[in-house]
């Protein structure tokens, strides 16, 4: 085994390294599953080495996307049972060859091990040390793989996410749980991986967290799984923790502007406004961000009850980009208006949205003037409105939904995982549907905390149930003691 070419270049502290497919030039077709699981072999080799992030591309232009500092690729030349593999790596920002590895005689599996080893002396070897077994899941024969080697972790998750794409999710379970069952998995990791693809098939969120947690332990820097855990903390409303999450992944993805936008969200539920504040306006320094970092803002401080800050906030964000949310930062700022108590400042600013729809040639500006009079607690008012919206069988949905008032359908634990399933950015709907449920269970500690924070009206869900959140909400807190404003 040698190595030949060009001395290791100065690398950055944290490296986007992207494999590439290799090939196979021998003409032996036993080696063809190369062609499938080198990349893998050498991405799942480096998961989890400090300063890397290890990912695999099916093109040059797929890898320059994701943003590589350095390309992987390799080819075998000889026989299949005489073979050689040469590994070049090239420098992204160069498209220069940096250096060469050259390996025989040690087999496919080794070889691309000791490849990896070679790229990063940190590199761990891979999940299956039979190289049989890997032949046969590198060629898609996940069960032949597990037969024979029962350890193989990456194979038996391979198998059941195969199963639950095909449609078969009951047997994906078995296949995942019955992996469990076998205690000498290669890897830590591996069964982490496992546990986190149960987690997520029997939509158990507490057991995604910890399956997620103990995976960002085991394979710190990935930032697929870092994304993952981030919206998981966020679901569970553990915002610190999400906090934690996003400035890692801010961290090593710091080219990734969203990131500083979802962390300032859970800086600000989580309690540091001021926080929340700093890194919005961080995100904003890019002129292509400044309009959303201002609606975000505004709408962190509606749901803290800030709402003379959030109308400046939002009518800001509609001067510096009217076309970013179709005009609906003016019907933002109306309802923050709204809710400091001055009602014909509210309507003057939801009519400038009418106005803007308007001028979209929208052919729903009649029911967003209904919904914006019975959300504002002008019943009769909304129902007149409504009877000349030109969308008749539109308008009659909505006017029974109006007649039958919102009501909770299903038990609470199904609303509880619906609303635990749910984005605290995106959860109006359910969180008032929840908390009346709560209520009308007896169980009122449990609603008033839902109720801590003010659900946003237009956050995404039925738009017939939009309307409804406002009336409801302060419906809710007149109930349950909590101030109206």
């Amino acid at each position: 085994m040698v190595s030949v070419g060009c001395s290791r270049q100065a690398q950055p502290a944290t490296e986007r390294i992207v494999f590439l497919p290799f090939e196979n030039l021998t003409g032996d077709a036993s080696l063809n599953w190369v062609q499938n699981a080198a990349s893998a072999i050498g991405v799942e080799d480096l998961t989890g080495v400090s300063g890397v992030t290890a990912l695999r591309a099916a093109t040059l232009s797929d890898g320059y996307l994701a943003q590589a500092s350095r390309f992987v690729h390799g080819y075998f030349t000889g026989t299949a049972g005489n073979h050689a593999l040469q590994v070049d790596i090239e420098d992204a920002s160069r498209h220069k060859t940096i250096e060469t590895i050259a390996t025989s005689g040690g087999g496919a599996l080794a070889e691309l091990n000791a490849a990896a080893k070679r790229i990063d002396e940190s590199a761990h070897a891979f999940s299956s040390a039979n190289p049989e077994a890997v032949a046969a899941w590198g060629n898609g024969d996940f069960e032949k793989a597990v037969m024979l080697d029962p350890d193989f972790g990456v194979a038996w998750l391979a198998w059941a996410e195969k199963l639950n794409r095909s449609g078969n999710p009951s047997a994906a379970i078995d296949i995942a749980s019955g992996a469990l069952d076998h205690t000498k998995l290669r890897t830590p990791a591996d069964r982490a991986r496992l546990e986190l693809f149960l987690a997520n098939a029997r939509h158990d969120p507490a057991a995604r967290e910890q399956a997620l947690s103990d995976l960002i332990q085991l394979t710190p820097g990935d930032p697929a799984l870092l994304v993952a855990s981030s919206a998981a903390e966020m679901e569970a409303r553990n915002f610190k923790a999400a906090a934690g999450r996003y400035r890692e992944l801010a961290r090593i993805e710091p080219s990734t502007s969203g990131v500083l936008n979802s962390l300032g969200y859970a800086q600000a539920l989580g309690g540091d406004l001021e926080g929340a504040r700093k890194t919005f306006e961080q995100y904003g320094e890019h002129p292509a961000d400044k309009p959303n970092s201002l609606d975000s803002l505004g709408e962190v401080h509606f749901m803290l009850g800030r709402f003379a800050e959030a109308e400046k906030y939002f009518l800001d964000a509609q001067q510096a980009n009217p076309a970013l949310a179709a005009g609906q930062d003016l019907l933002k700022a109306a309802y923050s208006r709204f809710l400091t108590g001055d009602a014909k400042a509210a309507d003057s600013l939801a009519q400038q949205y009418f106005d803007f729809r308007s001028k979209q040639h929208d052919p729903l500006v009649d029911w967003r003037e209904a919904c914006w009079l019975y959300a504002t607690g002008r019943t009769d008012q909304a129902m007149a409105k409504l009877a000349t919206a030109s969308n008749r069988a539109f308008a009659e949905k909505q006017a029974a939904i109006w007649r039958t008032g919102l009501h909770p359908v299903g038990d609470l634990e199904s609303l509880k995982q619906h609303y635990e399933s749910t984005s605290p950015t995106e959860d109006a709907q359910i969180r008032v549907i929840y908390a009346s449920a709560l209520l009308a269970a007896g169980k009122r500690d449990e609603a008033r905390a839902l109720l801590a924070t003010w659900p946003m009206p237009w956050s995404p869900g039925d738009p017939l149930l939009e309307s409804m959140v406002l009336p409801e909400t302060l419906e809710l807190r007149n109930s349950l003691g909590l101030p109206a404003r």
